[in-house]
């Protein structure tokens, strides 16, 4: 018995030393053998959670859930086993279990936020599957082994060329095992795009052991014209992870130059997944260093030119790493940083993430979102320059093998605005008229309608509109539309009704209570359109007409139809609009509305042309009289003259609105 209770220890202490030294898949091995001799419940669980954390290092996400809830089951004192029980059924998209584990790590740690983030992260994640976003995401079968290949680089500056990483076998050559990660020893493969099929070639090894090692070779980042690469070598002794360095290797007649180690830290110290600017001057990378935010973070070293040496490493910081992983940053040739994080709101294990500044500098980081991201591990994404369009890798379901690469594009965004141009006081479409668009972005551009009146533009994102419509004896008028808040194929439906200058035009929405003048929120809001209307047309002065209806008194009738034009000029006065330019008249019921095509089309029962004066009215029904007064009740508009001349504060006025 004290034979097989050192022998036990004995086991014990070898699998841990296993374990620390990062060998996982031999670390589950012993301490399923050591679980095979023990019957303490409470060790039981230890082993259980042991193997459950090898797993989780060797990214078998099914083992480790099973191993985390069977720690739990025997009541495991390791709290970050509901955490991790939760992370794992959310890759493994069972997210009522997973919901489950985190609201169980939220109550075992309460002040702990990653419950918080994984609960957000499994509502996130089903919502991101049932409205993923606009790019298409293809597996690169062509590339793509049974093993792991992943960390794409472009080597072109046409993009027809990449290097990436690759655990696949070839055959006569002798290949070891990471014990670390579990697969074969990594090399550096080549690949092509076949110019005339469109498809990628099948990869080929580098046979340039210069820059293929005996070593783990990968996480490699190119300069744009291919001739300088960066890339992680991580070497290895039996039983101790040295760790691992970014070498830097120059093309120069053809061949690579011997790799030299990028002195930017110590040598104790592991660093990888390097992406390089540019115009060189930056180099950013992960690390486990300490002065981090906690796990893997993304660091960053500078120069202040090609040939001096690199500063010291400079941590991103909270506005970009977590206390949990972040890993494979990518440089932008515009500035934009994408990277993978495993700490944020995402759709479970690492997700990608682009983090970019405002006008203020404030960094905003962005997850995004299915397609790209998925339930798996989603990193090491690279574009086409300045295109939406690029490679990335995924070990999600229904690849190839382990990690395989895919191929993301985001289709070109169909945003538009059509409408018609019409007179607004008989709809009536207006034919040939000058329709101009504007946008903030500098562009202008021109139509003319169509025999409909129709019109139509094509809009950029990100942009503030104006649409102008134009034509002789109309008054212009303004029209704006944003596609700033646009991230899906829009068109706008954008109709402009122009108001004529030969004869007076009914204001809609001008409303009063009866035998009242005072404008309530509608009315002084349809009053702000007149408003707006003489800013667009600064040439012209008008008159401001009300009209009642036949009930009443005349005399009554006609001082309350004053009052009231009276109010809508005041209310323009009070907007700070010249008194010259406004004039207020009062018609009472002196002036009834002769029925145009449009009543008619509203009211059958009235025919064009004819005059709702009262004698008519009063010998119809009794609800058409209602009608025929309605009409009557009405707030005209009458261009007065177009040749007015603004004064300085209207276009002081004018400048201070924008």
């Amino acid at each position: 018995m004290l034979v097989s209770c050192a022998s036990q220890q004995k086991l014990v202490r070898k699998a841990e030393a296993v374990y620390e030294a990062g060998e996982y898949a031999k670390a589950v091995e012993l301490f399923e053998k050591v679980l095979e001799g023990e019957k303490s419940k409470s060790l039981q669980a230890t082993y259980n959670f042991m193997i459950a954390e090898s797993y989780r290092h060797l990214n078998n996400t099914r083992k480790a859930e099973a191993a985390y809830r069977k720690a739990i089951r025997l009541k495991t004192r390791e709290k970050e086993a509901y955490y991790w029980a939760g992370y794992m059924a959310l890759k493994n998209e069972k997210y009522k279990e997973a919901t489950a584990a985190f609201k169980a790590f939220q109550k075992a740690i309460p002040k702990d936020v990653r419950g918080k983030i994984g609960l957000e992260s499994v509502a996130a994640a089903q919502e991101w599957k049932e409205k993923p976003t606009r790019y298409i995401v293809e597996n690169v079968k062509n590339i793509n082994s049974h093993e792991h290949d992943f960390c794409p680089a472009y080597m072109s500056e046409d993009f027809l060329s990449i290097y990436f990483t690759s655990s696949r076998t070839e055959e006569d050559m002798k290949q070891s095992v990471n014990q670390v990660s579990g697969m074969y020893t990594t090399r550096l493969y080549e690949s092509r795009i076949d110019r005339k099929k469109g498809v990628w070639n099948k990869p080929v090894m580098l046979l340039d052991t210069t820059l293929n090692t005996e070593f783990d070779n990968g996480a490699l980042a190119a300069s744009p014209d291919g001739t300088t690469v960066y890339y992680t070598i991580c070497k290895m002794e039996q039983g101790k992870n040295i760790g691992c360095q970014i070498y830097t290797s120059l093309l120069r007649g053809g061949v690579w130059t011997s790799p030299q180690r990028v002195d930017i830290v110590a040598d104790s110290i592991s660093v990888g997944h390097p992406s390089i600017s540019a115009d060189g001057l930056e180099l950013y990378f992960a690390s486990r260093m300490k002065g981090g935010i906690g796990g893997s973070d993304i660091w960053k070293v500078q120069r202040i030119s090609e040939s001096a040496p690199w500063g010291s490493p400079v941590n991103l910081g909270p506005e970009i790493n977590t206390e949990s992983d972040e890993d494979f940053p990518y440089i932008r040739e515009d500035g934009v940083l994408f990277f993978s994080s495993n700490g944020r709101v995402g759709m479970g294990g690492f997700d990608i993430f682009r983090a970019a500044k405002d006008d203020l500098g404030k960094i905003t980081v962005i997850n995004m979102q299915s397609p790209i991201n998925s339930s798996g591990d989603d990193f090491a994404i690279i574009f086409q320059g300045s295109t939406e369009k690029g490679l990335f890798t995924s070990n999600r379901k229904g690849g190839r093998g382990e990690d395989d690469i895919y191929s993301f594009e985001l289709p070109e965004l169909q945003i538009a605005v059509t409408g018609k141009l019409r007179d607004m006081s008989t709809k009536k479409p207006i034919a040939d008229a000058e329709i101009l668009l504007i946008g903030s972005d500098g562009s202008r551009q021109s139509t003319r309608t169509k025999a409909e009146g129709e019109y139509s533009f094509k809009l950029n994102q990100y942009v503030d509109y104006i649409i102008l419509g134009a034509y002789p004896g109309f008054l212009r008028k303004k029209m704006r539309v944003s596609t700033r808040d646009v991230f899906d194929n829009k068109t706008f439906d954008v109709d402009i009704d122009l108001i004529t200058m030969a004869k007076p035009v009914e204001v809609p929405n001008i409303f009063y209570e009866s035998g009242k003048w005072n404008l309530n929120e509608e009315s002084k809001k349809a009053t702000e359109g007149l408003g707006k209307l003489l800013d667009d047309n600064p040439n012209i002065t008008i008159e401001i007409g009300a009209h009642t209806d036949m009930v009443g008194d005349p005399d009554a009738n006609m001082n309350l139809s004053k009052r009231r034009a009276q109010s809508v000029v005041d209310y323009l006065l009070q907007q700070g609009y010249d008194a010259e330019r406004i004039v207020a008249r009062g018609f009472g019921s002196t002036r009834p509305v002769v029925v145009t095509e449009e009543i008619a089309r509203e009211i059958p029962e009235f025919t064009v042309g004819t005059e709702l004066s009262p004698d008519y009215i009063i010998q119809l029904p009794r609800d058409l009289q209602e009608k025929a007064n309605q009409i009557n009740r009405r707030t005209e508009l009458k261009i007065l003259s177009s040749n007015y001349i603004p004064k300085p504060e209207f276009f002081e006025k004018k400048k201070n609105k924008k």
